[in-house]
């Protein structure tokens, strides 16, 4: 989980250092709904149809991506919303892209219902009281 960490740390370090004129250019805005998805117990696949909305100022193609893996395609559209089914076993990061641009791009989460079964002492264990 730490490595999707720092791949999401980088990515977005590469993405900061897109010149302006890119990512000021596409007024993109993604919105995947729900952005948390519950489990029973973590490592547990969890598959759940999320909400997919975006909408452009100006009519583009584009892809939307599950980390690198291609999950659908439109041509030449500005807004788009339809309900897509997804697999998730850790958080992932959704990109809206094309070959020459990332439009946006928005995480989801996954959280467990049951809580770690290891949790830190809140007190020493030689304490007299």
């Amino acid at each position: 989980m730490t490595s999707n960490n720092t791949k999401n740390i980088i990515f977005l370090l590469v993405l900061s250092g897109l010149p302006q004129s890119v990512a000021a250019s596409s007024k993109t805005k993604l919105i995947i709904k729900p952005t948390v998805c519950m489990v029973k117990r973590l490592g547990d696949i969890c598959q759940m149809t999320v909400k997919v909305s975006w909408q452009s100022d100006q009519l583009i193609d584009a892809c939307l991506f599950q980390n690198d893996l291609q999950l659908t395609c439109w041509q030449n559209v500005s807004v788009i919303n339809t309900d897509i089914n997804i697999n998730l076993d850790q958080d992932m990061l959704f990109t809206l892209k094309n070959d020459q641009q990332i439009f946006a791009n928005q995480n989801v989460k996954i959280n467990t219902a049951l809580p770690n079964k290891y949790r830190r002492r809140l007190r020493a264990n030689w304490s007299f009281f």
